[in-house]
């Protein structure tokens, strides 16, 4: 009877101790980011089983409090944020957001500044011939209304201004499918390809316009591009490090493709490991 008391003490206790043995790395962010937190714990914890990634999502404000109290492991941002809130903080980006606008390939307009951007989707611009295209009344589109692209929109494009009514679409595939059928369309998403609709050129408010292209992206001379920054209260440690040494491995930036960013050029990768004190992985 004695022996078979201890097998199901054993037996009790085993996830206990299973439990007790898992790494727990916590991830906190806004809620945009919260996927890209999610994809990678599915596909690390297929290398490593005891290691999870735990997100949270809310303000970058509450992330970096916690950070800078050793209540979490990483705080997780988007774009370029106050000196005095990241000050004493380790920073390395992990990959870069990007808008991307599209039109028919049929469409004469190559480029667009981002004042006429602007104008298109707050209803300045109504019809493509006022741009020095055809006579066309604009139908505007939207894309990846699933994400934090429209709030990236509002910021970097619209500058605060209230938008135009346009038809959002859940994601990049939905919007260029919607401007393929559609020869007078513009509309915004994340890097896509699809027959039938080009990219256009941007030009800031002052240089040439500039070509969506994957460099250009990763090396933010596009207009509108900024890297997702992932911020630590120290160089990582153990389980930690081991973790940020796959994120910036060829096979943790596939990861970061896969939720609609762009990964990192091989060399900004070797910058963030260094930075963070991690050796390049084989």
């Amino acid at each position: 009877m004695k022996h078979f008391r201890r097998i199901a003490l054993l037996l009790f206790l085993l996830p206990g101790l299973a439990c007790a043995q898992q790494k727990i790395i916590d991830l906190q962010g806004p809620y945009a980011l919260t996927l890209l937190g999610q994809r990678l714990n599915q596909l690390y914890q297929r290398q490593q089983p005891r290691v999870k990634i735990q997100v949270h999502g809310g303000s970058i404000r509450t992330a970096l409090s916690l950070l800078h109290a050793g209540q979490t492991d990483i705080a997780q941002a988007q774009g370029v944020l106050a000196a005095d809130d990241i000050r004493g903080l380790v920073a390395v980006p992990v990959g870069v957001e990007a808008i991307v606008f599209y039109v028919h390939d049929s469409n004469p307009i190559n480029e667009l500044t981002l004042a006429q951007v602007r104008g298109i989707y707050t209803g300045q611009f109504l019809n493509w011939k006022q741009l020095g295209g055809p006579d066309q009344r604009i139908l505007v589109f939207g894309g990846e209304s699933t994400t934090g692209l429209g709030s990236f929109f509002s910021e970097a494009v619209l500058h605060g201004d209230d938008s135009f009514s346009y038809e959002n679409k859940a994601s990049t595939k939905d919007l260029l499918e919607s401007i393929a059928a559609h020869p007078s369309g513009i509309g915004f998403s994340s890097v896509g390809f699809a027959p039938h609709v080009k990219a256009l050129r941007i030009r800031p408010s002052e240089g040439p316009a500039i070509e969506p292209t994957f460099t250009n992206i990763r090396q933010l001379k596009y207009p509108v591009a900024r890297y997702v920054t992932w911020y630590f209260s120290q160089r990582p440690h153990g389980a930690l490090k081991d973790f940020c040494q796959w994120m910036f491995s060829s096979e943790g930036q596939l990861v970061v493709e896969s939720v609609g960013f762009q990964p990192l050029l091989p060399e900004q990768r070797t910058s963030s490991l260094r930075k963070l004190g991690v050796s390049e992985g084989p």
